[in-house]
């Protein structure tokens, strides 16, 4: 908790027929890969989705938002990461958005899910920070390059088995790396591997 303005990543797993009832949240972005299942969003914003495999979502928080999270499936656990990340500055008109990403797109390959840069095909956030996702097979490498050696890559694995430098990671195993422009991961097991990029 707490690597430059990455707050926290939260690896959750809801109960069938549970979740959150209605909060608050204000001045953080707030973003949820979902893994398994159906998760149903409310919000003070007017939204109501569903979020399944394979969608990321966005909520700017900004000024503030009350919204509730839960699992409406009978027997289906909803499993996701929701990762909180410090806004670029305070009280931003809150805003929501959430996309679909095929797998396809990042095999043996980063490809970038979330940004602060305005990108098509890209959930915009509120920060200089960018998430990247790969499915890495067996025997392949895939790499990483960040911008500035300054920053920080947290590095979290969602599934398989890999290895980056003398290290050898496992499923949700996570490491901070700073210090770095390039990072090259090898799969020692088809492995989801996700990149979190911040300054820090």
């Amino acid at each position: 908790m707490g690597f430059g303005v990455l707050r926290v990543v939260n690896d959750d797993s809801i109960d069938p027929e549970s979740g959150f009832p209605l909060h608050h949240h204000e001045n953080m972005e707030i973003i949820t890969v979902m893994l398994e299942g159906t998760l149903t969003h409310e919000d003070s914003m007017g939204n109501r989705k569903e979020i399944t495999k394979g969608e990321v979502q966005v909520m700017s928080a900004g000024t503030g938002v009350d919204h509730s999270e839960w699992n409406h499936e009978k027997k289906l656990a909803a499993k996701l990461l929701q990762i909180w990340i410090l806004p670029d500055k305070k009280d931003h008109t809150p805003r929501y958005d959430q996309r679909k990403y095929e797998a396809q797109d990042r095999h043996d390959q980063f490809s970038v899910i979330v940004s602060g840069k305005h990108k098509e095909g890209v959930l915009f956030i509120n920060q200089d920070a960018h998430i990247a996702r790969a499915h890495i097979a067996e025997g392949k490498h895939a790499a990483y390059a960040c911008e500035d050696p300054s920053r920080g890559l947290f590095l979290f694995v969602i599934s398989g088995k890999i290895e980056i430098g003398e290290n050898v990671l496992e499923e949700r195993d996570a490491m901070e790396i700073s210090g770095e422009t390039l990072v090259s991961i090898k799969a020692h097991q088809l492995a989801d591997v996700l990149i979190i990029d911040v300054p820090l």
